[in-house]
Parts: C-alpha cells; structure tokens; sequence
C-alpha cells in the first residue's frame, strides 16, 4: 500500500515535551549529523587518495610514453638511411652569386647523415671555395634536404686593371667585369647591375696580376682611401674625379681639379692632410701642374 503522508497530531492528543526531552532529542539529531558529516569527510579524502594515485600512474605513464617515442624517433634519426642529405637548396641574397658554384662545393654533404651535420663545417667548406661570403645561414628539413642562405660581401668600387706598360687609364665601353669588395677582394663578374653609382678605382703598379676571389688590398686600405676622399670634399670642397691603388707600393692617388694628391699607408692621414693644409697656405695652386707628393715627412713635393 502507498504510505500516506504525515501530519502533526491534533492538539487535544499531542502531549507536552519536556525541556530534557527537548535536549536528548537535540542531541541526537547533532551525533546523527556529526555522523553524516564525518561519512561525507571520509568519502572525500578516500576520493582524493584515488585521485592521487591515478593522477600519479598517469604522469608515469605520460612520461613513459614520451620517453619511448623519443628513444623510437633517436633510433630512427640515428640508425635510418633515410636521414641522410639527397638535396641542397640555395637562396642567394645577392645576384652575382653562382648557386651551381654553391652546389658543387657543398657535394661533399650529399649522403652525408643530416642529423649529425655541422652548420659550422657546411660554412667551413663554402668560404673555402667562395671567399667572398660574408654570412652563411643553414637549416635542415627532414629527412633529406638542407637549406643554405648564403650573402656575399657588397661591391665598393669599380676597377679597371692596366696593363704594366700602359702608364694612364683610357676610356672603355661595354660592361664591366671587375669590381672591389668592401673587405677588398677582387671580383669579375657580370651578373651585377646599376654599377655606374659605384666609384671606378684604377690598378697599377701590380707584380702579378691578381685572380678573382682574392684579396687585393686590406680593407684598412679601403676605409683610409675613402676617409682621405671623404675629408677632401667635407674640408676642402675639392671632389675627386679619379682614385688610382699601386699595389706593390702600397699607396694611391686621387686626382682633384686635374692634380694628383700621392698618399700612403705608413704615415697617419691626418699628418698627411695637415701638410696639404700647409701647402695650400703656402704655395699658389696655380704653381701645381701635375701632383702634390704628400708622403714626405718633413717636406711637401710638387711639380
């Protein structure tokens, strides 16, 4: 049968409570709830407990599981022949760079295991067929290609070469092939444009005729020849029209207003400009007709 619901008895049978009625009941009904209370409470931590545990088997078996794979992906790189270098992809920064040049210096690398490649011997084994590099970026992309960036020092001037008995530099039309780095390597190419912005320095006095890719003047050399240039427009309002190098002698002249101005590397340029300062107090420039001998230490020689 359905239970039916209770209800207060009517107050003609409901008999009085005591007080220490009222306080046993009461008392009950705390130890009852304490009880519930302290259930719960157990219930509780034994759930933290478990949770605990299986948090604790997870992490170990996350770790185990990441271990394998690693030692399964290093056995791999290590032990597979198909980790091994089968492409060369080159991004030159610079137009005038032979990519196949690149190619050819870096067939050592082919079939070479790519995991244990070096970017330091991949660029070890480029500046030693191609000088001119000045950065060298490389990367891998497995399994088998490598990827080599590769920048080349910028071009500071043009050149034009005579030959030992030629005495002064003529005009000459068509392309130019030879050019100076700013570390002072010589360069011939044609794969460069818009070199007309470039200053055009003229070679002389050479013992043997230097090769493409090596360095013909130190680039001190450069930064005292375009000081010298600078300091003679910014000073002197004077512009040079023409930059010769003798190589075996170690110096170079600059012609401004028709005059050549003779420096050298051994003495300081400054020295050298403060005579031309001198000189100039002194002497009438309509006096000069063909060079002004800077180089002499106690003297200023002219013609």
């Amino acid at each position: 049968m359905p239970r039916r619901l209770t209800r207060r008895l009517p107050k003609q049978y409901a008999r009085p409570v005591s007080r220490d009625t009222k306080r046993f009941v009461k008392r009950k009904m705390e130890r009852k709830h304490n009880r519930s209370k302290e259930r719960m409470r157990r219930w509780k931590r034994t759930a933290d407990l478990w949770k605990e545990v299986v948090t604790a088997h997870a992490v170990k078996g996350m770790l185990a599981s990441c271990m394998f794979i690693g030692c399964t992906v290093f056995g791999f790189l290590l032990f597979s022949p198909i980790v091994q270098v089968r492409e060369i992809q080159v991004t030159r920064e610079s137009p005038r760079l032979d990519i196949e040049d690149v190619q050819v210096a870096l067939t050592p690398m082919f079939g070479r295991h790519l995991f244990f490649l070096s970017s330091l011997e991949v660029a070890d084994l480029l500046k030693e067929s191609i000088p001119d590099i000045s950065a060298i970026s490389v990367s891998k992309t497995y399994p088998s290609t490598l990827h080599v960036r590769v920048q080349l020092h910028p071009l500071a001037a043009r050149l034009r070469i005579l030959e030992p008995d030629q005495e002064y530099a003529t005009s000459q039309t068509g392309a130019t092939v030879d050019f100076l780095t700013d570390q002072g390597m010589y360069v011939a190419t044609t794969a460069v444009h818009d070199t007309e912005t470039l200053p055009e320095i003229v070679v002389v006095d050479w013992g043997v005729r230097p090769d493409p890719g090596t360095r013909m003047v130190r680039p001190s050399f450069l930064e005292r020849m375009n000081a010298a240039e600078l300091t003679l427009l910014r000073q002197f309002g004077k512009e040079v029209s023409q930059r010769r190098i003798f190589l075996r002698a170690q110096e170079f002249h600059v012609t401004i207003d028709g005059i050549d101005l003779w420096f050298d590397t051994r003495t300081p340029l400054e020295k050298q400009l403060n005579r031309y300062r001198l000189f100039l107090r002194e002497v009438e420039s309509s006096e000069v007709k063909q060079y002004i001998d800077l180089r002499v230490a106690d003297r200023v020689v002219y013609q």
